[in-house]
Protein backbone atom coordinates (compact mmCIF):
# COMPACT_ATOMS: atom_id res chain seq x y z
CA UNK A 1 0.00 0.00 0.00
CA UNK A 2 1.19 3.59 -0.95
CA UNK A 3 2.38 5.02 2.04
CA UNK A 4 0.79 8.33 1.67
CA UNK A 5 -3.02 6.45 1.09
CA UNK A 6 -5.00 5.89 4.09
CA UNK A 7 -7.83 3.60 4.42
CA UNK A 8 -9.67 6.56 4.44
CA UNK A 9 -8.83 7.47 0.43
CA UNK A 10 -10.63 3.45 -0.14
CA UNK A 11 -13.36 4.56 1.32
CA UNK A 12 -13.70 8.10 -0.42
CA UNK A 13 -13.04 6.38 -3.44
CA UNK A 14 -15.78 3.60 -3.02
CA UNK A 15 -18.38 6.06 -1.91
CA UNK A 16 -17.26 8.26 -5.15
CA UNK A 17 -17.71 5.11 -6.93
CA UNK A 18 -21.14 4.50 -5.60
CA UNK A 19 -22.44 7.71 -5.79
CA UNK A 20 -21.84 7.23 -9.77
CA UNK A 21 -23.94 4.40 -9.30
CA UNK A 22 -26.82 6.07 -7.79
CA UNK A 23 -27.04 8.49 -10.47
CA UNK A 24 -27.07 5.81 -12.64
CA UNK A 25 -30.05 4.24 -11.02
CA UNK A 26 -31.77 7.73 -11.49
CA UNK A 27 -31.36 7.90 -14.52
CA UNK A 28 -32.49 4.05 -15.43
CA UNK A 29 -35.74 5.09 -13.27
CA UNK A 30 -36.28 8.05 -15.79
CA UNK A 31 -35.57 6.01 -18.48
CA UNK A 32 -38.69 3.77 -17.33
CA UNK A 33 -40.81 6.77 -16.33
CA UNK A 34 -40.40 8.40 -19.81
CA UNK A 35 -40.07 6.70 -22.43
CA UNK A 36 -39.60 9.06 -25.41
CA UNK A 37 -36.64 9.59 -23.91
CA UNK A 38 -35.74 6.47 -22.66
CA UNK A 39 -32.55 6.06 -24.90
CA UNK A 40 -31.33 9.61 -23.66
CA UNK A 41 -31.78 8.68 -20.07
CA UNK A 42 -30.00 4.99 -20.72
CA UNK A 43 -27.03 6.91 -22.42
CA UNK A 44 -26.60 8.84 -19.46
CA UNK A 45 -27.09 5.76 -16.86
CA UNK A 46 -24.83 3.52 -19.21
CA UNK A 47 -21.85 6.43 -18.56
CA UNK A 48 -22.31 6.96 -15.41
CA UNK A 49 -21.72 2.70 -15.13
CA UNK A 50 -18.49 3.50 -16.84
CA UNK A 51 -17.52 6.09 -14.29
CA UNK A 52 -18.12 3.81 -11.16
CA UNK A 53 -15.81 1.88 -13.29
CA UNK A 54 -13.10 4.19 -14.04
CA UNK A 55 -13.03 4.58 -10.11
CA UNK A 56 -13.29 1.12 -9.08
CA UNK A 57 -9.90 0.46 -10.96
CA UNK A 58 -8.61 3.64 -9.77
CA UNK A 59 -9.47 2.39 -6.65
CA UNK A 60 -8.02 -1.31 -7.28
CA UNK A 61 -4.10 1.00 -8.64
CA UNK A 62 -4.22 2.79 -5.40
CA UNK A 63 -4.66 -0.51 -2.97
CA UNK A 64 -2.14 -2.18 -5.02
CA UNK A 65 0.28 0.77 -4.61
CA UNK A 66 0.66 1.43 -8.35
CA UNK A 67 -0.96 4.54 -8.38
CA UNK A 68 -1.22 7.67 -5.87
CA UNK A 69 -3.67 10.14 -5.13
CA UNK A 70 -3.86 12.77 -2.85
CA UNK A 71 -5.83 12.05 0.49
CA UNK A 72 -9.25 14.04 2.00
CA UNK A 73 -9.97 14.99 -1.08
CA UNK A 74 -13.67 14.17 -1.67
CA UNK A 75 -16.14 15.86 0.86
CA UNK A 76 -17.71 12.17 1.88
CA UNK A 77 -20.07 13.79 4.01
CA UNK A 78 -21.74 15.82 0.63
CA UNK A 79 -21.41 12.86 -1.22
CA UNK A 80 -23.29 10.84 0.92
CA UNK A 81 -26.01 13.72 1.60
CA UNK A 82 -26.20 13.69 -2.64
CA UNK A 83 -26.82 9.93 -2.57
CA UNK A 84 -29.79 10.26 -0.10
CA UNK A 85 -30.87 13.16 -2.04
CA UNK A 86 -30.80 10.82 -5.25
CA UNK A 87 -32.74 7.86 -3.43
CA UNK A 88 -35.21 10.30 -2.65
CA UNK A 89 -35.46 11.33 -6.10
CA UNK A 90 -35.74 7.88 -7.19
CA UNK A 91 -38.78 7.44 -4.79
CA UNK A 92 -40.68 10.48 -6.51
CA UNK A 93 -40.87 8.57 -10.08
CA UNK A 94 -43.62 7.00 -9.65
CA UNK A 95 -45.58 10.32 -8.15
CA UNK A 96 -48.05 11.45 -11.53
CA UNK A 97 -46.87 15.02 -10.73
CA UNK A 98 -43.94 14.21 -11.21
CA UNK A 99 -42.89 15.19 -14.83
CA UNK A 100 -39.74 15.07 -17.46
CA UNK A 101 -38.78 19.07 -16.71
CA UNK A 102 -38.35 17.74 -12.74
CA UNK A 103 -36.59 15.05 -13.82
CA UNK A 104 -33.99 17.09 -16.19
CA UNK A 105 -33.49 19.77 -13.68
CA UNK A 106 -32.34 17.24 -11.11
CA UNK A 107 -30.20 16.08 -13.69
CA UNK A 108 -29.29 18.97 -14.48
CA UNK A 109 -28.71 20.32 -10.81
CA UNK A 110 -26.50 16.81 -10.04
CA UNK A 111 -24.00 17.13 -12.88
CA UNK A 112 -23.82 20.99 -11.74
CA UNK A 113 -22.63 19.83 -8.28
CA UNK A 114 -20.28 17.48 -9.41
CA UNK A 115 -18.44 19.94 -11.35
CA UNK A 116 -19.04 23.13 -8.85
CA UNK A 117 -17.55 20.84 -6.23
CA UNK A 118 -14.68 19.65 -8.18
CA UNK A 119 -14.79 16.09 -7.11
CA UNK A 120 -12.92 15.23 -10.66
CA UNK A 121 -10.21 18.23 -9.82
CA UNK A 122 -6.48 17.27 -11.28
CA UNK A 123 -4.01 17.79 -8.27
CA UNK A 124 -0.16 18.03 -8.82
CA UNK A 125 -0.07 15.54 -6.42
CA UNK A 126 -2.34 13.10 -8.02
CA UNK A 127 -0.53 10.19 -9.96
CA UNK A 128 -0.40 9.72 -13.25
CA UNK A 129 -3.55 7.27 -13.60
CA UNK A 130 -5.26 8.98 -11.46
CA UNK A 131 -4.75 12.63 -13.50
CA UNK A 132 -6.22 10.68 -16.66
CA UNK A 133 -9.42 9.09 -14.84
CA UNK A 134 -10.06 12.70 -13.12
CA UNK A 135 -9.72 14.19 -16.00
CA UNK A 136 -11.75 11.51 -18.15
CA UNK A 137 -14.62 11.90 -15.12
CA UNK A 138 -14.58 16.20 -15.30
CA UNK A 139 -15.23 15.89 -19.28
CA UNK A 140 -17.75 12.96 -19.20
CA UNK A 141 -19.76 15.31 -16.53
CA UNK A 142 -19.54 18.37 -18.59
CA UNK A 143 -20.43 16.53 -21.46
CA UNK A 144 -23.42 15.17 -19.36
CA UNK A 145 -24.38 18.62 -17.99
CA UNK A 146 -24.07 20.08 -21.72
CA UNK A 147 -26.83 17.18 -22.78
CA UNK A 148 -28.96 17.79 -20.13
CA UNK A 149 -29.12 21.25 -20.85
CA UNK A 150 -29.83 20.74 -24.41
CA UNK A 151 -32.73 18.47 -23.23
CA UNK A 152 -34.28 21.18 -21.22
CA UNK A 153 -33.59 23.89 -24.14
CA UNK A 154 -35.70 20.80 -26.40
CA UNK A 155 -37.98 20.47 -23.82
CA UNK A 156 -39.07 24.01 -23.25
CA UNK A 157 -39.32 24.71 -27.15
Amino acid sequence: MNGNVTINTFSQLRILQEHELYIARLYEAYADRFPQMADFWRELSAEEIGHANWLGKLLSDVESGSESILIERFPIAAVQTSMKYIQKQIGRVDDPEFSLLNALSIAMHLEEALIENKYFEVLDEDGEKTRQVLALLARSTQTHLEKVRKAVQQFKS
